[in-house]
């Protein structure tokens, strides 16, 4: 008697447990599915000047609290995204910002763009370069 309630034990142990596996392979595909969609850059954030641009602006007030940030151009690839403009302290009579251009780095970490260092992420050359070579110019080979 007490052996087979062991083995009924052991039978529902099993079948919760294969249920559980079957539960797990579901998810880790639709996740899967989700981060192959073509509208979204390394996993869950978009590439968008929408949510780059608040990103580069504190990137800009990072180097100085007066800094201002204009991105003009936004290049992305592989869950990098490249943010080319004007950073400066200030702005002409007709609201345009003073500065020189320059370029910030971001790469994505879930929902997040995160800023990154240009002396660690471009190497010496777009060859040991941590960024993707389609960045490389606009990232690391300007300013």
């Amino acid at each position: 008697m007490i052996r087979t309630s062991r083995l009924a034990i052991a039978a529902a142990l099993a079948v919760v447990g294969a249920t559980a596996l079957s539960a797990c392979s579901s998810s880790s595909s639709s996740s899967a599915d989700a981060a192959a969609s073509p509208s979204l850059v390394g996993g869950m954030t978009e590439c968008t000047q929408e949510n780059i641009a608040p990103v580069a602006d504190e990137a800009a007030k990072a180097l100085g609290a007066d800094n201002t940030f204009e991105l003009q151009d936004l290049q992305c690839a592989d869950g990098w995204a490249v943010a080319t403009g004007i950073l400066g302290q200030g702005a002409t009579a007709s609201d345009a910002p003073q500065g020189a251009p320059t370029s910030f780095i971001f790469q994505a970490e879930g929902q997040f763009w995160v800023p990154q260092d240009k002396a660690k992420v471009c190497g010496t050359s777009a060859d040991d370069a941590t960024v993707p070579s389609s960045l490389y110019e606009a990232g690391c080979a300007a300013g």
